[in-house]
């Protein structure tokens, strides 16, 4: 039984042997049918080179699929064709080159042109600055002697601004204080201590300071440090001395587009009134 199944294999092997080396029929290409889609026509236009003629027996006796397989490639080399596509990029470019060139030209044409305008606007700016000055500080009697003058320069409404503000001042006294203990009773034992001692003073009840002990004050800085050093030799050591300032107002004149006479006697009217004050520009 074995023997008989290896047997039908071994037929079946040469068998298929034989039908891989068996030669297949040549293949009849003319018999091969040519789909529609694959044909293409000419256009009317079109007309074949100078050796058309010789390339047109060996295509008569061509099979139709030769033909329409060749037609694409002659229908795409048109008499004139390449020199006219080569020519075409050409003169595109050139236009665009050209007007790439004059690009700088025209900047710098536009920017010569913008340069005398640029330095015309500017001769009047630079002389509306010159005619602008600012007149201060100026206390309270030395602006009313000022705005006494200022008619004459006969200015327009807006020409003449004014800014004041206040300052600080001293008033040259010299205050000499002692701060006060940590209660009221503690507070007034200290002034009955010190004035046994020979140091005069008094609680103050009606400012900012209110419940320090006040020592004395004076005309002068030196005599306020010799009492706190005099203090100190007693044994109170936390004497202050401060200077006594005052508020004080000051103000600062603005005088704007002005004309060359309305500067002329601005300057003259600075030099009269306020020599030690000079005009400033702004």
């Amino acid at each position: 039984m074995k023997w008989l199944v290896a047997l039908v294999v071994a037929l079946n092997l040469v068998v298929a042997m034989y039908g891989s080396l068996k030669q297949r029929p040549p293949l009849d290409v003319h018999a091969q049918e040519v789909s529609p889609s694959q044909v293409k026509l000419l256009p009317a236009s079109w007309t074949p080179a100078a050796s058309a003629p010789q390339a047109s027996a060996p295509a008569a006796s061509a099979p139709l699929g030769k033909i329409a397989a060749s037609a694409p490639s002659a229908q795409a080399k048109p008499a004139g064709h390449d020199k006219k596509a080569a020519s075409a990029p050409k003169a595109e470019v050139k236009p665009a080159a050209k007007a790439e060139a004059s690009k700088p030209a025209a900047k710098a044409a536009h920017a010569a042109a913008a340069k005398p305008q640029d330095k015309a606007a500017d001769k009047p700016a630079e002389a509306k600055a010159m005619a602008c000055f600012s007149w201060g500080a100026l206390n309270d009697s030395l602006l009313a002697r000022v705005k006494g003058g200022v008619p004459q320069l006969k200015l327009k409404p807006g020409q003449m601004q004014e800014a004041s503000k206040e300052e600080a001042k001293g008033s040259g006294k010299f205050w000499v204080y002692y701060p006060p203990l940590s209660t009221q009773s503690e507070t007034k034992t200290l002034s009955a201590e010190l004035k046994d001692k020979g140091f005069d003073n008094y609680i103050v009840s009606n400012d900012e300071f209110k419940g320090n002990l006040s020592m004395g004050l004076f005309g002068k800085e030196d005599a306020a440090r010799t009492l706190a050093a005099r203090l100190k030799a007693a044994g109170y050591d936390k004497a202050v001395v401060k200077s006594k300032d005052q508020p004080a107002k000051s103000t600062t004149l603005t005088f704007k587009d002005l004309d060359a006479a309305q500067a002329e006697h601005l300057k003259a009217l600075q030099k009269r009134l306020t020599p030690g004050i000079a005009l400033k520009g702004c």
